[in-house]
């Protein structure tokens, strides 16, 4: 094999592995129409003042209009209309409650944006959101013709839930007739490419992801069962999920509110997603770090070795980059502050996600031999998912205890 050879199946291979983390998907694949590139649809340029169906689209998009793309665009809605195959997209915001334990999350979504008629019992629109500080998360259900967003703007109308890179507000009604409501504003602080060129190239996997706020400011009030929770600038996060299938599992790892180091920030995500064209699985993970207002990437599409084990309850993440420069990330939560998020495939089969958003971590950040920082917050995001199912209700020969996952060493790659 030539040398060129060998680097363009190294970078395709190491691509794809950066496209899966934190991933709140749903989809299948479709081959045939993973060759397309999704450019962006037409623009809702004023948004509709009720819901209403998803915007009329301009095949070509940006390319057609000779507009450079760019990775703030991938915060957008971004599906293309002609096609018929299994899609997702949603947009997954958090926010950790200072000085108490507790977090929220907060997820709007669509599968199948063109089933308006219904014809798969798994096409919807939907909303969730969740308190990992009492272990409750709430999902309400929609119609796809419920479901409306913009091609040029962040922002999404499902029913009457709203949501944009600078705002959100919705409320879900829990089955006893419990209410989480909402009414946030956020500010922005930093988001980052962590997929690099492979982004734009919606052939490469079967799974993509942007932190658009890796760092983020949330204000405002959150109403859960009869109790208000203010918030006044507390951490937050943001990001994005589109593509057509779940990968085998995927692993993230993310804090903005780290001791003694103001203005730091991690993203890290990935796991095993099938890498087209037909070349199947690869483990890996891609990561981004801000220190003292330097940007640190380790990215698989850029030849950086990367490498993740999930011994459950313990992440460890090393990498090195061209530049000399190396990462070495530890995370830890215990099982109770895991909260477990359920995910349906368009086949219907169920997806399991176990995350904490108050788990440990520790990031060691090193030139050469040289350490260049030591860096731990009590406020790390973490998350395991896959087809897997712990837990005493799972049954089955290929059922495992989450509580045993903690005992022992239990690596789920």
């Amino acid at each position: 094999m030539s040398d060129l050879k060998r680097y363009w199946l190294v970078a395709v291979l190491a691509a794809a592995g950066s496209l899966a983390p934190a991933a709140r998907a749903q989809g299948g694949a479709d081959a045939a129409a993973l060759g397309q590139l999704y450019g962006a649809s037409a623009a809702l340029t004023a948004p509709p003042a009720a819901p209403a169906p998803v915007p009329p689209y301009a095949p070509g998009g940006d390319a057609a209009a000779g507009a450079a793309l760019t990775p703030e665009r991938y915060n957008y809605f971004i599906w293309d209309p002609a096609d018929r195959g299994d899609w997702y997209e949603w947009w997954y915001y958090k926010v950790v409650v200072p000085g108490t334990g507790d977090a929220f999350y907060f997820c709007y979504g669509v599968v199948n944006p063109w089933d308006a008629e219904q014809t798969s019992a798994v096409s919807r629109s939907h909303v969730s959101a969740g308190s990992f500080g009492d272990h409750e998360n709430i999902e309400r259900t929609f119609k796809v013709r419920d479901f409306a967003a913009s091609s040029t703007a962040t922002d999404i109308r499902i029913g009457p839930n709203t949501a944009t890179d600078r705002a959100l507000k919705g409320s879900v009604t829990a089955p006893d007739g419990g209410v989480l409501a909402w009414d946030l504003t956020l500010e922005h602080d930093w988001g980052v490419n962590l997929m690099g060129w492979a982004i734009y190239k919606d052939w490469i996997s079967n799974i993509f992801w942007y932190p658009a706020q890796a760092g983020a400011r949330m204000s405002g009030t959150i109403n859960y069962r009869g109790r208000t929770v203010t918030l006044d600038k507390a951490p937050a996060y943001q990001d994005r999920n589109w593509g057509r299938s779940f990968p085998k599992w995927w692993t993230w790892i993310v804090s903005n509110n780290f001791k003694n180091s103001p203005g730091t920030i991690l993203a890290s995500g990935g796991g095993q997603p099938r890498v087209y064209p037909g070349i199947g699985f690869v483990q890996t993970a891609t990561i981004g770090l801000r220190y003292e207002g330097r940007e640190y990437l380790f990215m698989p599409t850029t030849g950086d070795p990367v490498n993740v084990d999930v011994n459950f309850g313990k992440w460890e993440v090393r990498a090195r980059n061209k530049r000399g420069e190396r990462l070495e990330i530890s995370a830890y939560a215990p099982r109770e502050k895991f909260l477990l998020l359920k995910f349906m495939t368009p086949q219907g089969k169920m997806y399991n996600d176990y995350e904490a958003l108050t788990g440990r971590v520790n990031v060691k950040l090193y030139k050469g031999a040289k350490l260049l920082a030591d860096l731990e917050s009590d406020e790390a995001g973490i998350e395991y998912g896959s087809f897997a199912v712990f837990g005493a209700a799972a049954g089955g020969p290929d059922a495992f205890s989450f509580d045993q996952l903690f005992t022992g060493e239990n690596h789920l790659q």
